[in-house]
């Protein structure tokens, strides 16, 4: 209760104004009960008229009101004519509250004074209205934004404001922008101070999306208030974009290559391979957070006055095949749902990396998630992209049979395959327990070639994977 209470205070600024104008509905409807007799001295329908009008704006501000704390309520509103959209700030709610009051005090006193201030009031609240309405004429708006990034990465935004109009130029104009995707909507704004005739102008915010998969973008709402801040009229502008948020990729540190594919192992499968392909010598580098203890070359660091590592080729001529089973409760908490977002960002990496550092060879993603599916990469930074795009948009799913999944991964590897199976299985928790041996025992098949069955836990994959952060 005290949470909802203090969430309906945060957000008075958006409820004040149109609670002002049902307290206005309210004293003229009760005016009119109050004094119907006076009120029929200037017009027999006037009561009738103004109970009918009070009523309206009663309604009116009831409804904004309700759209503040319940915003899904907005997909039943009847949507009108045309792009044009007119409202009243806080100040021309005030403005228009003293005008009724003049108004009504000139009717009730006969003060030919009084109508005279509420005439000269009228002036500036119409022609508020409508330069504002010339201002928004002959607008157009176009927002460019790259296709796709990455998580946590920050980018830029470009609005463009194109201004056909021969003699009239656009002042104060702001421009208002929408992005969602099923996790969040955020909104971000810029102004253009003046867009002067036959001209066009750029503005940009910058961005930096937090959860991987597609944002829509749009639509873009310009409104001004120009000159005296009484009328506020706006334009939507259908202006459609989406961007596609791939998971956070990092590097394999060094530890990857000495708990897996060693050096040693590797180089028993090339010895007579020679040249810049093989598990060799590379060179010397300096030393960066991740990297084994044992790679420091001492000798090196001694000389340089810094750690300095050895840092070795792995082999370019194996398939990979990489089987992600994303598996996630229908109540997932924050850690399960952490695990996934980790499976997926080692995975993004490990492909990264062999597509990278590999030359004719296959690369295979098996992935157990909301479905089923496999993918053939190809080596090539359109192979990386196709694969990223992906994984950007692949949901963890429920299913606890991995018997087809587990086929399909046998059935791929071969001989001169790695396998790495990445689950998000908890192996400690009985009614999850993950194991491919005994799956694929009782299947009377096992997986050829070297193959590694890893716990997408971020306190394991932590070891071989390194996230940069900001």
């Amino acid at each position: 209760m005290i949470n909802n209470l203090l969430e309906f205070w945060h957000k008075r600024s958006e409820w004040r104004p149109w609670l002002i104008l049902m307290l206005v509905g309210i004293f003229i409807f009760t005016y009119t009960f109050q004094f119907p007799l006076t009120l029929k001295e200037i017009h027999h329908n006037l009561p009738l008229i103004l109970r009918f009008a009070s009523a309206g704006l009663f309604l009116w501000g009831l409804a904004n009101i309700l759209l503040v704390f319940f915003p899904d309520l907005e997909r039943f509103q009847v949507k009108r004519i045309g792009r044009n959209r007119v409202s009243l700030p806080r100040d021309g709610v005030v403005y228009l509250l003293m005008m009724t009051v003049l108004f009504i005090g000139s009717v009730l006193s006969r003060e030919n004074m009084l109508m005279l201030v509420f005439a000269m009031m009228t002036g500036p609240f119409v022609l508020n209205g409508w330069i504002t309405y010339s201002m928004l004429k002959n607008i157009q708006l176009k927002r460019i934004i790259p296709q796709r990034v990455m998580v946590g990465e920050t980018f830029t935004a470009e609005i463009l404001m194109e201004n056909n109009k021969r003699v009239i130029a656009a002042y104060l104009m702001e421009v208002n922008d929408t992005f969602k995707n099923q996790n969040e909507n955020l909104e971000a704004s810029v102004v253009f101070r003046r867009v002067g005739p036959r001209q066009k102008l750029s503005a940009h915010y910058y961005v930096k999306l937090m959860h991987r998969g597609i944002y829509q973008f749009g639509p873009l709402h310009v409104s001004t208030r120009y000159p005296l801040g009484l009328v506020k009229r706006g334009a939507i502008f259908h202006e459609q974009n989406e961007i596609i948020v791939h998971p956070q990729i990092g590097r394999l540190s060094s530890h990857w290559a000495e708990d897996f594919f060693s050096i040693a192992e590797m180089a028993q499968q090339n010895r007579s391979r020679r040249g810049v392909f093989d598990d060799e010598f590379n060179h010397i580098r300096e030393y960066r957070t991740g990297d084994s203890q044992r790679a420091i070359h001492w000798r090196s660091s001694a000389r340089q006055g810094e750690l300095m590592v050895q840092e070795y080729h792995q082999t370019r001529n194996y398939d990979l095949v990489i089987g992600l089973d994303l598996w996630q409760p229908g109540n997932a908490n924050q850690m399960q749902r952490e695990r996934v977002e980790w499976a997926i960002s080692f995975v993004g990496t490990l492909c990264r990396e062999h597509l990278k550092n590999s030359r004719d060879t296959k690369l295979t993603l098996v992935s157990q998630a909301a479905t089923l599916e496999v993918l053939e990469v190809g080596i090539g930074s359109q192979g990386l992209e196709y694969l990223l795009d992906f994984l950007a948009t692949l949901d963890p799913g429920k299913q606890s049979a991995l018997g087809e999944f587990a086929k399909i991964v046998s059935e791929t590897a071969s001989a001169r395959t790695r396998t790495v199976l990445v689950t998000t299985r908890e192996e400690e928790s009985s009614s999850n327990r993950f194991s491919f041996s005994s799956l694929l025992g009782s299947r009377g098949k096992e997986i050829a070639g070297s193959c590694k069955t890893i716990e997408a836990d971020p306190e394991i994959l932590s070891r071989w994977l390194v996230l940069e952060s900001d």
